[in-house]
């Protein structure tokens, strides 16, 4: 079931019957060209054939290479901060907005004999100009941008949540890139494919300035086509309407799936629930976070197996104390303990803590039983995380996606991913804060009763989760402690306006 849609304007739909007529004209004409009687002779030619076979050959090298190199491209380009970024990204770009021809005289200037590599090349015995594999390397050039901007785009849009929840459940960046990254840009990497597909197999000026138009070896289907118009005009419409039919077999295959919804991977057999051994004991939490940026300079210790609750109005940086501890936010001068073990360099992966926010951030392409094993290792691993979720009463949705889960039944999920983890400290931001009444006090009565003897610390607004699982309260005010003690002691004295509104209404 889909949500029923906004209206469209009306103007707005007649306009886009215009343009889908003005773009469906063109490729209807040059079907109404065909002829029928001629098509299997022009098609089953011996120039036809070499030519598609070469087009077929060139352009998915070149869309393997584009994959390979423009994702890893797209994802530096998206998440990574350097000196002259934004150059980088337009020299990327460039190819887009360059005519053809130029695009390929810069190829012929980079590999051609006397070019800034091609020299060099061809005292090494390599010659790529008028080669195939000069063909490729302009249907590269020309199609990358179509990937990297597709991909790039789509990881943009992305607030890094998942990636962040992964990498706190232990999972190293390789990990995180291939179970979880990877699998949430399969939209966008099918499109930028198809793109780059599309682009390669219809490249021409690049292709015929850079590689010339020799039969066999350069010379692709568009080529053909062009060097037909002149003197066979129905071959040239029948190789046009070929290439048009690749193109169109190419878009179905790609796109055909996703009208299912997006790519989620089969969940495995079902396997018998395991019964699930208590989480182990904390580890003794030390933590300055010194945050210049963000005004944010506190010390805190935390013994092993207390829950500490941090309280505070927005932005007084409750959430970047978390971070901080789970190495998401790095600043000079912070200093990170765990069991005694300094871990302030040590990537989010190597700490022993696992991040749960409001959000949970479970993985969409995941069942809720696969979300819970993701940290688990071993053969009975699925069965482990059934364990985990009968623990706290999940098991009837493990066959669930996450978009298939209430609010109250994603918490529960996201409490036992992190905990099946056994991290040493639990981070905790404001877990339940986007449940009901009702599935608030279930998931909290669930998590004190399997949080007794972690070390955990928590981000709340809500005076419940204060009574209910908080062995002590500290209290941020513009990024310091302003005050810090027993859960009573601190709601009592009420020393600012947040904590006397947090103790008189039970939330703020």
């Amino acid at each position: 079931m889909r949500p029923r849609a906004v209206g469209v304007p009306r103007a707005a739909i007649g306009i886009a019957v215009i343009a889908a007529v003005a773009m469906a004209v063109p490729v209807v004409a040059l079907l109404a060209r065909v002829d029928p009687g001629r098509l299997p002779e022009l098609l089953t030619s011996d120039s036809a054939l070499t030519a598609l076979r070469l087009s077929l050959l060139t352009t998915s090298v070149a869309t393997v290479i584009c994959v390979l190199a423009g994702v890893p491209l797209a994802l530096v380009l998206a998440r990574c901060s350097f000196p002259g970024k934004a150059f980088a990204r337009g020299l990327v770009l460039l190819p887009l907005v360059l005519p053809p021809v130029v695009a390929g005289v810069a190829v012929l200037s980079a590999i051609g004999r006397r070019g800034l590599l091609g020299a060099t090349l061809e005292a090494w015995g390599v010659e790529l100009a008028f080669s195939t594999a000069a063909v490729i390397i302009a249907q590269v050039f020309v199609a990358m941008p179509f990937l990297v901007l597709s991909v790039e785009g789509a990881l943009r849009g992305d607030d890094g949540g998942d990636d962040v929840a992964a990498a706190t459940l232990g999972a190293s960046p390789a990990q995180v890139f291939w179970r979880v990254t990877l699998p949430r840009l399969a939209p966008a990497l099918a499109a930028g494919t198809v793109l780059v597909f599309a682009r390669a197999l219809g490249e021409f000026g690049a292709t015929i300035t850079a590689a010339g138009s020799l039969q066999g070896v350069t010379r692709t289907l568009p080529l053909e086509i062009y060097l037909q118009r002149e003197t066979d005009p129905d071959g040239a419409v029948a190789l046009s309407a070929l290439l048009l039919a690749v193109a169109v077999v190419v878009i179905v295959v790609t796109y055909g799936r996703q009208r299912t919804g997006p790519w989620r991977r089969r969940p495995g057999p079902d396997p018998a629930s395991v019964e699930w051994a208590a989480p182990r004991p904390g580890a003794a939490l030390s933590v300055r976070a010194v945050v210049p940026e963000r005004g944010v300079d506190v010390e805190l210790d935390i013994a092993a197996g207390e829950t500490v609750a941090v309280v505070g109005p927005n932005g007084a940086g409750k959430s970047t104390l978390l971070s901080v501890v789970a190495g998401v936010v790095h600043a000079r001068g912070c200093a990170v303990s765990v069991g005694g073990e300094a871990v302030e360099t040590a990537p989010p992966h190597r700490r022993g803590v696992a991040l749960l926010t409001q959000r949970g951030h479970l993985f969409g392409h995941l069942t809720a039983l696969d979300n819970v094993a993701f940290s688990l290792r071993g053969p009975d691993r699925r069965a482990r995380a059934r364990g985990v979720l009968r623990r706290l009463g999940a098991e009837t949705w493990r066959r669930r996606y996450a978009d298939q889960l209430s609010g109250g039944q994603a918490a529960r999920v996201a409490v036992a991913r992190a905990l099946a983890a056994q991290p040493q400290v639990v981070l905790l931001d404001e877990p339940l804060a986007a449940l009901d009444v009702a599935s608030a006090i279930d998931v909290r009565a669930a998590l004190a009763e399997l949080l007794e003897p972690c070390t955990v610390l928590l981000v709340t607004h809500d005076a419940a989760d204060l009574s209910a699982l908080a062995d002590r309260v500290v209290v941020l005010e513009e990024g310091q402690i302003v005050d810090e003690g027993s859960v009573p002691d601190v709601l009592t004295r009420g020393r600012t306006t947040y904590v006397t509104h947090l103790g008189s209404s039970g939330s703020y």
